[in-house]
């Protein structure tokens, strides 16, 4: 069944590349999972839709024809790993608060907001054969299985993080327990170009993970974090398909935003194509 929350919840913070201060609102809702930028008079929800995705440049980002959000995957993250397929959330400035840049905050006020069922089933995602999509070195696939499961590689040149490959068994309990804590990350040698091309402006120690050259800046929450951290990620694009996702094996090979919203489409049109 469609799920809701039942009663409003809030959470306070700055954004990731904005720095900006910022307060997210969660409201129950019966149309989808929306986004309103209070701040701009005549806004428009925008519906957390692949179709509505305007950028994925160190984020996922929304807009409609009144207005934008972004960096929205860690609180859509935390919506889809609960059930939650409705909710209104009303954000006073254009980024939501990275929290601790992982997506736990917003589980855990979620989960005291109440979890409540709707009416009316969330669509299904007709997926009855192995879907594939690859770009370069970048490698997706969704195949029927008998649970829904999630696997992701990440390789990189660093030598710390060079193969990092993790697997999800989907479900609330687990993706408490193994993905939600993981941060968002950066290496220190990206940070200055980041800062000068106006991100990573709220970033810090406190709410993403540092590589350095030779050792990481900061204490690791699991030896695996970046890794489950793209999972993380592929998990809150991945529900911008707007269908509750089968029992499938998803896998992602070296994958990002960019590549995650457009694999959500190709698994949209096999489904709404057929």
């Amino acid at each position: 069944m469609r799920k809701t929350i039942a009663n409003p919840t809030q959470v306070k913070g700055i954004g990731l590349h904005t720095g900006l201060p910022s307060a997210m609102t969660f409201k129950p809702a019966q149309n989808g999972i929306t986004f309103l930028r209070t701040d701009i008079p005549g806004a428009k929800p925008i519906p957390a839709r692949a179709n509505f995705v305007s950028s994925t440049l160190r984020g996922t980002n929304l807009k409609n024809e009144t207005a934008e959000v972004c960096t929205v995957e860690h609180a859509l993250s935390a919506l889809h790993a609960l059930g939650i397929t409705d909710v209104a959330v009303e954000m006073d400035g254009p980024e939501p608060p990275v929290t601790d840049g992982a997506s736990d905050v917003y589980v855990d006020a979620l989960e005291k907001a109440g979890i409540k069922e709707l009416a009316s089933e969330q669509p299904l995602l007709d997926i009855t054969r192995k879907i594939t999509y690859t770009s370069g070195n970048i490698a997706y696939s969704a195949e029927p299985a008998d649970k829904l499961t999630f696997t992701f590689l990440f390789l990189h040149k660093h030598p710390l993080v060079s193969r990092q490959e993790y697997t999800l068994e989907f479900t609330p309990e687990n993706y408490k327990r193994e993905i939600a804590r993981a941060r968002t990350f950066g290496f220190e040698e990206e940070l200055a170009f980041l800062k000068a091309h106006g991100l990573a402006k709220g970033g810090n120690l406190e709410n993403a993970v540092i590589v350095g050259k030779d050792k990481f800046i900061n204490e690791l929450r699991y030896p695996d974090e970046l890794v489950r951290h793209k999972l993380l990620d592929l998990i809150g694009d991945l529900s911008l398909t707007g269908y509750k996702l089968p029992p499938l094996k998803i896998t992602c090979t070296c994958g990002g935003h960019k590549h995650n919203v457009i694999f959500a489409k190709i698994l949209v049109a096999n489904t709404e194509n057929k």
